[in-house]
Order: C-alpha cells, then sequence, then structure tokens
C-alpha cells in the first residue's frame, strides 16, 4: 500500500519541477532573442550571456525568498523576514551588476564600441538601481506563483478540515438521537411487558426492524424520503401498539416524493417529539403529521394535543427539548441558511413545521 502513495507524490513533485523549468527555459529563450532581434539567429555572444546572466539573478532571487519566507513567516518572525527579502533584493541586484560588469562591459571597452560606458561610470546608481529592479520583476511571477499556490493548498486544507468537522458533528448527533430513540421504544416494551401484553413480541420484531434501518440506512447520506416515512410508520406502530385504541394520530403524504432523497433521521425527531409532549400517559390525545413536496423541498408538519400534565411542565421550562436541539445542530451542519424550522407553541396544540432542501 505504500508504493502507490510514494509514487503518487513524486509525480506531484515531477510536475513542480517540470512547471519550474519549463517558466525559466521560456524566460531564457524570451529574454535572448528579445534582446538580439532576431529570432533563431543570435550575433554576439554577448548577448547570449546577458540573458544568462539575467536569468541567474532572477531565479537566485526567487528561491532565496521562498527559502526565506518559508523559514520566517510560519515561525512568526516576520520583520526578520522582511528585512532578509530586502537584503535579497539589493545581492540579487549587485551580483547582477557585477556579473555584467565582468562578462560584458569590460570585454567591450576593449573593442571598438567606443560609445560604451567606462566602467566606473557603469556603477552609478542609475545603473544599479536598473540592475536591482530587473530581478525583482523577472523573479515575481515565480513568487507569486508560489504564493498561490501556497494559498490554494491552504484553501483546500481548510476546506478538508471543515468537511471532516461537520462530517464528525452529524456523525456524533445521529449517534445522540439514536440512543435517545431506543431508549424511549425500551420503555414501551418494558411497560408492555410489566402488564404481559400479548403484543409485546411483535413490538419487538418492529424495534429489530428499526434498528436495522439504523444499522444500515441511518448511515448513508442520503435516503429516500419514503423510506424515511417508512421508518416513521414503523415508529408509529410501535406506539399504537403500546397506547391502543386511545391513540389518535394519522400520517399524510401530498404530491409525488418518488426518488427524492433527503439526509436520514430528519423527520423523526419531529414525531418523537409530538409523541413526548403531546400524548398523555393514558394515551389522551391526538397528532397530525403531513408531508409534502413544494418547490424542491420537502415540507413535514407535525401539530399534537397538549395535555395539561405536559403543558404545566411547558410553562415552567421543565420539559426537554434533546431532540429538537439535536435536530437543530444537523440543519445548521447540513443546510447552513438554506432551511427552515419553526416551533409554534400553543394552549391546545403544539406546531413544527421542517423544510429542507431535495436531492434528486
Amino acid at each position: 500500500m505504500e508504493k502507490p502513495i510514494f509514487v503518487a507524490v513524486n509525480k506531484q513533485k515531477w510536475h513542480i519541477y517540470a512547471g519550474h523549468t519549463l517558466y525559466w527555459l521560456l524566460f531564457f529563450l524570451f529574454d535572448w532573442l528579445a534582446t538580439s532581434g532576431k529570432v533563431g539567429r543570435v550575433e554576439s555572444g554577448l548577448l547570449l550571456k546577458e540573458a544568462f546572466i539575467n536569468f541567474v539573478s532572477a531565479a537566485l532571487l526567487a528561491y532565496s525568498s521562498i527559502y526565506w519566507f518559508r523559514a520566517n513567516w510560519f515561525d512568526g518572525r516576520y520583520r526578520r523576514l522582511a528585512v532578509g527579502v530586502l537584503v535579497f533584493i539589493v545581492a540579487a541586484g549587485f551580483f547582477k551588476h557585477a556579473l555584467k560588469t565582468l562578462f560584458l562591459y569590460l570585454p567591450m571597452l576593449s573593442t571598438h564600441l567606443a560609445d560604451v560606458p567606462s566602467w566606473l561610470n557603469y556603477w552609478k546608481p542609475r545603473y544599479v538601481l536598473g540592475s536591482i529592479v530587473s530581478p525583482v520583476l523577472q523573479a515575481s511571477i515565480v513568487v507569486m506563483a508560489y504564493f498561490f499556490s501556497l494559498w490554494t493548498r491552504q484553501q483546500r486544507l481548510i476546506e478538508k478540515a471543515k468537511r471532516e468537522k461537520v462530517e464528525a458533528e452529524l456523525e456524533l448527533l445521529k449517534s445522540q438521537v439514536e440512543p435517545h430513540f431506543i431508549f424511549n421504544t425500551l420503555n414501551n416494551i418494558y411497560y408492555l411487558a410489566q402488564n404481559n401484553h400479548p403484543r409485546t413480541g411483535e413490538m419487538i420484531y418492529r424495534l429489530a426492524q428499526l434498528l436495522s434501518f439504523m444499522l444500515y440506512d441511518s448511515r448513508k447520506s442520503l435516503i429516500p424520503v419514503e423510506k424515511e416515512l417508512d421508518y416513521i410508520r414503523d415508529y408509529v406502530n410501535l406506539e399504537r401498539i403500546r397506547y391502543g385504541e386511545n391513540l389518535d394520530i394519522s400520517v399524510n403524504v401530498f404530491g409525488v416524493l418518488k426518488d427524492a432523497m433527503v439526509p436520514p433521521l430528519l423527520l423523526l425527531p419531529l414525531v418523537e417529539n409530538a409523541f413526548k409532549h403531546g400524548i398523555a400517559p393514558s394515551g389522551q390525545g391526538w397528532i397530525r403529521v403531513d408531508v409534502s413536496r413544494r418547490n424542491g423541498s420537502v415540507v413535514c408538519k407535525v401539530e399534537n394535543s397538549v395535555p395539561e400534565q405536559i403543558l404545566e411542565k411547558l410553562e415552567k421550562n421543565e420539559a426537554s427539548g434533546l431532540g429538537l436541539r439535536n435536530l437543530g445542530n444537523r440543519l445548521e451542519a447540513l443546510f447552513p441558511q438554506n432551511h427552515e424550522l419553526k416551533i409554534l407553541r400553543g394552549k391546545e396544540s403544539f406546531l413544527s413545521v421542517l423544510s429542507v432542501p431535495l436531492y434528486s
């Protein structure tokens, strides 16, 4: 397994080296041919030397600046970084000027070119300044390319870290939803077993079906809306077994939801919350679940009655809202600024409205 990783790394480095080599080759050829004035034919070897000197000084400045940046920026030594880059710029300029004096102007002084300034005149500030500025301009493309590649690489790492963080948060929240549901259902089964209810076995079977859903479908990033609705119906049937004929609940679907996909376990917390706050221990109460498709979104409305016992807890802020809090956190992670969750509490009823985008 390690060999492909090693090859991939080497391949990536090969592309970087090839890109830099190609840039400097084109830079050298352009400088040489442009100054010669004749493509493919050079009258004097001095022009070739000048192009080579320009290439060497610009390359030294570019890579020394990049090395100095890497050695100081990440350690926060910004003043040292700035001073060092300024030193490299001046040094590259003087180095270039010295090479041109040695290999270009001194040989030209011994020829018939009388209009060439003496080497002392050539070291006047305006000539030296030109030698300092030109490597900066020539090396800037490589330096800017390095900074751009560094920035893009950091952006990819940041986005990857964000995705991993969101995925970890979603897994944590889903792991909180599932034990919450299992705890409630096991309490229901315990209630039936205590009363020797004949449908205890059926309830255990349905719970096993739901656990199977949790082990497989809930681990997926998206599931069909119909699968989520089947999950809700199984949950409702478990509650029907517990409460019997006293339970008044309806699940209604409006519109075509075939092939529509949503993240799992988004609708169930609303139904769970309705049972928790809408049905009295005796089974008295009512719940209405409406699921519809609207403009590329799925809208789930869950309305339930509010028994007096629950109303007293709500007024005292004693009722727990773990399921809805987890749902709100998941929605923020999955659909930031692109979802709607409304909780409307009245004296006789409690209404939850959820709207999330559909995937096809």
